[in-house]
């Protein structure tokens, strides 16, 4: 181990040990100490040794890891900061800033991973933190209903993914994520084995970003949930996992495309129409926003038939304004919660004349949610569903690609109803009490800071998606003979 091994993981050993301090830091200072490891951990992104393979090969940093830890740091800093008055008078404050750092470490050695062992020990770190996290409010049996049904199904899916991985490395005979591709190839005694392998690792990653039929965890724990702890598992949690399958289909799996193209392109289509339809008759803000969630991961799911540096581009960038817009909307609740508002539609009836700057907020996330420009969601979807419709309409595409962002289109158009239905409940009901709703500055704060994200990104989108690119092309780079044609 040297030197650069060290600073090559020094965002996630920065993260671990703001975690342990806080453990033992009084409470008053508890929410300072965890907002200050999580900036200083997006400062040191800056000293990485990019395009480096570390830890003898388990580890690499590159523009990928990047922008993927950049983002973890990023959500999971608007969380810590919109927490202190949710779970005011609650107790356990240092554990619960702490299992939100090491969740977070968790999540930036998945984005760094390249050898899928230190990627499951990455992803479980995640995973067990979030599992006490999602019953932190010990008190509500919904809280601990929800704790529960995430531990359990989290567990199985999680050892399905790992007897995957065992199979896939009976197969091949590595672990390395990049060697994998030149490895596998179906064929001969071990292509039933590398099937299996591969759909269990799709069952098994499947679970954390809520793909349909995987998905049925995400609304009843989405609701149990602390709601700061919800913006954490949609906006974190699960985007580790696209995280985690780009780099096992779109380079270790890479030469067996034909293989699961069909299959990504059903889960997707399957995925983003079931989560928009569940959605259509929720009254609960939190279910409603979770099967929103679960329709945005079909969106993002576009990128794995496409497989092209654009798609993946594409998938990025709606990852990364998708977590904005889903926090900040979080974060609204997690607000008005502590406020005495609850979480049922009816309760956010004329929100607009009580606390107008929330309602402009949620407005703003909602209409961007739905695609609406000049919003972040809209230069997003614009960027993915446009990967689908150049791969179809190329000197060497496929025109059934087409559908795929035809189905999104209309998905997209039908999710404006119930977004719309809740903006209609903040600005044309007649509130029942009109009483002010007063929410502290320290509340607001992060709620700002995303809303200022999703304009100005929706406004120039231009430089996200340039780097989105370069991101793509360095994780394309792994295997780079076995590319499909880019844009």
């Amino acid at each position: 181990m040297t030197a650069k091994d060290l600073i090559g993981v020094l965002p996630e050993l920065i993260l671990i040990l703001a975690g342990i301090i806080c453990l033992f830091s009084p409470k008053r200072q508890i929410k300072y100490l965890a907002s200050g490891g999580l900036i200083a951990g997006l400062i040191s992104l800056a000293w990485l040794p990019m395009g480096r393979e570390l830890f003898f090969g388990t580890v690499k940093v590159d523009q990928f890891s990047f922008i993927f830890g950049a983002l973890f740091m990023f959500v999971s800093l608007l969380i810590v900061l919109g927490s202190p008055d949710y779970i005011r008078g609650e107790g356990n404050e240092t554990e619960y800033y702490s299992l939100i750092l090491f969740a977070t470490a968790g999540m930036t050695f998945v984005a760094s991973a390249a050898d899928l062992i230190a990627l499951y020990i990455g992803f479980e770190l995640s995973s067990l933190s979030t599992y006490a996290l999602a019953g932190f409010f010990k008190r509500e049996e919904r809280s601990l209903e929800a704790s529960i049904k995430f531990f359990v199904i989290g567990a199985l899916s999680s050892a399905i993914a790992l007897y995957g991985i065992t199979l896939v490395y009976g197969a091949a005979g590595t672990m390395r994520i990049a060697e994998l591709a030149g490895r596998l190839s179906l064929g001969g005694n071990s292509r039933l084995i590398e099937e299996l392998g591969m759909l269990l690792i799709l069952a098994g990653f499947g679970f954390k970003i809520t793909a349909v039929p995987f998905h049925n965890w995400a609304p009843d724990t989405y609701e149990g949930a602390p709601t700061t702890i919800t913006a954490l598992l949609s906006t974190g949690s699960k985007k580790m996992g696209f995280a985690a399958l780009f780099k096992i289909f779109l380079v270790g799996f890479i030469a067996l495309k034909l293989h699961w193209i069909y299959l990504w392109a059903a889960l997707a289509l399957l995925t983003m129409t079931v989560g928009n339809l569940a959605a259509l008759p929720q009254r609960n803000i939190k279910r409603l926003l979770a099967y929103s969630s679960i329709a945005q991961a079909g969106y993002i799911m576009i990128a794995f038939p496409v497989a092209t540096r654009y798609a993946l581009a594409g998938g990025i960038f709606h990852i990364i304004t998708h977590s904005l817009m889903t926090a900040g909307a979080f974060l609204i609740v997690a607000a008005l919660s502590s406020r005495g508002i609850g979480e049922e539609m009816e309760e956010w009836s004329g929100l607009y004349k009580r606390a107008p700057l929330l309602a402009f907020s949620m407005a703003i996330f909602l209409l961007s949610l739905a695609g609406i420009p000049p919003l972040a969601g809209f230069a997003s979807k614009f960027v993915l569903f446009s990967s689908a419709v150049d791969a179809a309409v190329g000197p060497q595409g496929r025109g059934w690609f087409l559908w795929l962002a035809i189905i999104g289109v209309l998905n997209s158009a039908l999710s404006f109803y119930y977004y719309a239905r809740v903006i209609r409940q903040m600005y044309l009901v007649k509130p029942k009490d009109e009483e002010k709703i007063v929410i502290p500055f320290g509340a607001f704060l992060p709620v700002g800071l995303a809303l200022v994200l999703v304009i100005l990104i929706g406004l120039y989108p231009n430089p996200l998606i340039s780097f989105g690119m370069r991101a793509a092309g360095s994780l394309f780079t792994s295997a780079p003979s076995l590319l499909p044609p880019l844009p």
